[in-house]
């Protein structure tokens, strides 16, 4: 392969890397996290509200404690996400009729419902950390943030295939040297290669189906006016999605009865509850029930389902044995995507994969710098700019999460803007970080003191757990439910992680200002060996 073009490769590679590096480490970071976002929400959750033991409600049932007392707005949906193990409460979404002086334009409440007892244990979005980390992840909780993640994803795909060609021809001879002898930037070489290679397949994997995910807006229209000519319905049709608009027809008809045996039939076609169920002009004649589930025991099997409640007729049916290419191709890039087609044991896998990419990706920077160091005429400043960089998009994420886990635990249920209160409390956090890793220039001595202080807030948050909430945590893992005591071993082995790497920077300053020193050293006798070439050379020319 032409020297040039890796030169001009591997550049593309080193800047590309650099400048989507504090996004990437958000999306991987957040991404990683949020594999456990089921788990985050119910250890929010349980400490406030165990689920009741009995009995569970029937769908029917739920809807009538639902819309009850509420202006809510038949014309429109009532939607029921089913409990599940990782999820025991319903969420429900009933949509309502707003009043004439009403500022807000949110037309719908959102209800955590408890399976049994029909209670209303808080509304969805009181408990907003696991959805707000998720949200991160995807669109950085911004308008039109989809489409920066997209582009980032596509440069991050770029720098994959241009690392692997980079590598090509030593990717798997070198694949096991750790030089552990060599200068700090072969060290952060060797490491920025192996992670590189080892995550390959799930980095490709990510790249493509988050590229896939928040660019789709641009191939749907590339589809509908080249492919389609203009006809978006027909574009759609062909996806998959089917789109239900019944005329209201002002008849009330009580069909509690309907939505319930049709809910049974189909636990009894496909052998497990719907995911979804979603009534339209429910209380009319014109009602229909649409219902979105899986058919149990397979890795992709999605089943849409509309019916008439009036009659029971069915008006669309999508079964496995009548797949949608389209749909069953989008649902198996995201049941990879989340890791969800398998047990804890898969998402920890994840999580490693997910967190190596973060390690890759600051093992980027610092090689650019240590690359930018090396070099004679470059600039102190953009050197200075990238370390704060690194360190304010890296520990400053991680900080700030961990800021927004203690608000999360120690804000009362009742207060007004909890779930802003939370996220000022993340964005606050990263602010002051950022502006921190700005002025200070000692940034080793910045991440030692970051290291101590996340594991400081993280201590204080399971210390919180178990002063506030013990005896309902205690209640909660007699009933079986394991999420609190999963997210403080998680929050516990984070804690050992920073306070080991924190103990080892403290223990290295010596060393590393002996590596300094020795660097010094060399990079000076290789300037006196080079005046000397030089100086030998011009001699010889003159003799000449």
């Amino acid at each position: 392969m032409n020297k040039q073009f890796l030169k001009r490769l591997t550049q593309a590679h080193s800047w590309l890397g650099l400048i989507i590096s504090g996004l990437l480490f958000i999306v991987f970071f957040m991404g990683s996290i949020s594999l456990f976002r089921s788990e985050i929400y119910l250890w929010s959750v349980l400490p406030h509200h165990t689920p009741a033991q009995g009995e569970v409600l029937s769908p029917s049932e739920i809807m009538a404690l639902a819309i009850k007392d509420r202006p809510f707005n038949a014309k429109e949906h009532l939607t029921l996400v089913s409990p599940t193990a990782e999820m025991p409460f319903y969420k429900v979404y009933v949509d309502i009729v707003l009043p004439q002086d009403a500022t807000m334009d949110i037309d719908y409440v959102s209800l955590l419902m408890d399976p049994v007892s029909g209670e209303v244990v808080a509304n969805i979005d009181d408990f907003y950390l696991a959805d707000f980390i998720y949200q991160l992840h995807y669109n950085l909780n911004i308008p039109n943030g989809g489409y920066i993640i997209g582009f980032v994803a596509l440069f991050f795909f770029f720098a994959l295939v241009a690392g692997i060609f980079i590598h090509a021809r030593k990717l798997f001879r070198q694949f096991f040297l750790y030089r552990t002898q060599e200068g700090r930037r072969d060290q952060l070489l060797t490491m920025h290669n192996v992670i590189g290679v080892m995550t390959l397949p799930f980095t490709l994997m990510y790249a493509i189906t988050g590229l896939i995910f928040n660019l789709v807006i641009i191939y749907q229209i590339a589809f509908a006016l080249v492919l389609y000519k203009g006809d978006q319905q027909a574009l759609l049709k062909d996806a998959g999605y089917t789109q239900q608009m019944p005329e209201w027809l002002d008849k009330p008809l009580d069909t509690r009865a309907e939505v319930d045996s049709l809910v049974a039939q189909h636990i009894a076609d496909f052998g497990q509850s719907p995911r979804v169920i979603r009534a339209y002009n429910y209380g009319d004649s014109s009602a229909l029930l649409h219902i979105f589930g899986s058919e149990a025991g397979k890795f992709v099997s999605p089943v849409e389902q509309v019916f008439a409640l009036d009659g029971g007729e069915t008006l669309f049916s999508r079964a496995p044995e009548t797949p949608n290419t389209m749909t069953t191709g989008r649902i198996v890039l995201t049941t990879l995507h989340f890791g969800d087609y398998a047990g804890t044991d898969l998402k920890l896998i994840y999580l490693l994969l997910g967190m190596g990419v973060c390690v890759l990706i600051v093992s980027g920077n610092l090689l650019w710098v240590e690359k930018r160091l090396q070099q004679r005429l470059s600039s102190p400043k953009s050197i200075a700019l990238v370390n704060s960089m690194t360190l304010g998009s890296t520990m400053g994420v991680i900080f700030a999460t961990a800021m927004a886990f203690l608000f999360e635990r120690i804000l009362p249920l009742g207060v007004a803007g909890r779930d802003d209160l939370m996220m000022s409390s993340f964005m606050a956090s990263l602010a002051l970080y950022l502006v921190l890793a700005w002025c200070v220039s000692d940034k080793r001595k910045m991440l030692f003191i970051s290291l101590i202080a996340t594991a400081g807030v993280l201590l204080s948050t399971i210390f919180a757990d178990w002063v506030l909430f013990h005896e309902q945590i205690v209640t909660a893992l007699n009933a079986g439910f394991l999420a609190v005591a999963g997210v403080q071993i998680g929050l516990t082995i984070t804690v050992i992680l920073f306070v080991t790497v924190a103990c080892s920077l403290f223990s290295q300053p010596q060393a590393a200002v002996n590596d300094l020193d020795s660097n010094s050293r060399t990079d000076s006798d290789e300037s006196l060996a080079l005046a000397s070439n030089r100086s030998l050379s011009d001699e010889g020319l003159t003799q000449g």
